[in-house]
């Protein structure tokens, strides 16, 4: 298991960017699994008011990418390999949030599985990713 100071380090870092323009907040990162959450703001929402269809991949995706990490030991950097969204519900309320856990960890390839919630914990998406390991960082 990674240190905490190494941890916070190491999301804040990942927190930049298009990950922090979302707002997304890291919630829980551990062995068992990871839960990731932002607040629906206006400029998340298509025209029909719901999360844009391209936020929850984003939501998934950061959540499969931490689990990946964490399964690793966080020693390799990782890029999304494939992803399989399925868009159940529309993503509505005041936040939506993705809970990760892995499938089956690999040396090159890690699949883990997401969910996401929207308001009352309504399941709104599933996802499965495959996950490459690079090079050692």
């Amino acid at each position: 298991m990674i240190p905490q100071e190494r941890l916070s380090e190491i999301l804040e870092k990942r927190y930049k960017g298009f990950t922090g323009y979302c707002g997304i907040l890291f919630d829980r990162v551990h062995d068992e699994g990871c839960k990731v959450s932002c607040a629906l703001r206006p400029e998340l929402l298509n025209p029909d008011g719901i999360a844009h269809g391209g936020l929850i991949a984003t939501l998934t995706d950061v959540a499969a990418g931490l689990m990946a990490l964490q399964a690793d030991g966080w020693a390799h950097s990782i890029v999304t390999q494939n992803c399989n969204i399925h868009y159940l519900r529309p993503g509505s309320g005041d936040r939506l949030w993705a809970e990760s856990h892995v499938i089956r960890k690999g040396h090159r390839v890690c699949v883990v599985q997401v969910e996401c919630y929207s308001a009352g914990g309504t399941l709104c998406t599933a996802a499965l990713y495959e996950i490459a390991y690079l090079d050692e960082r």
